[in-house]
């Protein structure tokens, strides 16, 4: 039996998406997600991240690009890149329990499809939030590529 593993997916930007997948022996035992203002990101975390659980936070990265280019406001670009500036902050260069991966969403998305989303159970609670699902891809990612976490799609995950 392995201990219980927390991984935190989070979506940066003017909306802030944070997924929780809370696991137990390669096993989905609990999934949270939620949506918040930017300004909530620093201190929820803080909270997700003082458990007895080891933690994975897996962070969006910013990439600027065209899609960048035409979000709807320069603002948008500097939030979010504020955002994982922060946390980078707070996680990275700290002797910190949490690790920390930060990924583009060119690399997260086009593998943690909506199909994959539904075999892990994931999609639904997502509904109408999509930050909150673009954390979600993010944490399942992580989960089966840092952690070991069987993929759903696969023999071992379904």
């Amino acid at each position: 039996m392995t201990a219980a593993r927390l991984v935190i997916g989070v979506d940066p930007g003017g909306t802030v998406g944070i997924a929780t997948l809370t696991y137990g022996d390669g096993v989905l035992l609990r999934n949270e997600v939620l949506q918040c203002s930017p300004g909530l990101l620093l201190p929820i975390l803080e909270l997700l991240t003082t458990t007895n659980l080891a933690c994975l936070l897996a962070v969006e990265r910013f990439v600027v690009g065209p899609r960048a280019a035409r979000s709807s406001t320069p603002a948008a670009g500097r939030v979010t890149r504020g955002l994982i500036s922060d946390i980078l902050r707070e996680y990275k260069a700290c002797a910190s329990a949490v690790v920390l991966k930060e990924r583009a969403a060119a690399v997260v998305k086009p593998w943690a499809t909506d199909t994959r989303l539904a075999a892990a159970g994931l999609l639904d609670p997502t509904k109408g939030m999509p930050h909150a699902r673009d954390a979600v891809r993010h944490a399942l990612y992580a989960a089966v590529h840092d952690s070991g976490i069987p993929d759903p799609l696969s023999r071992k995950g379904q």
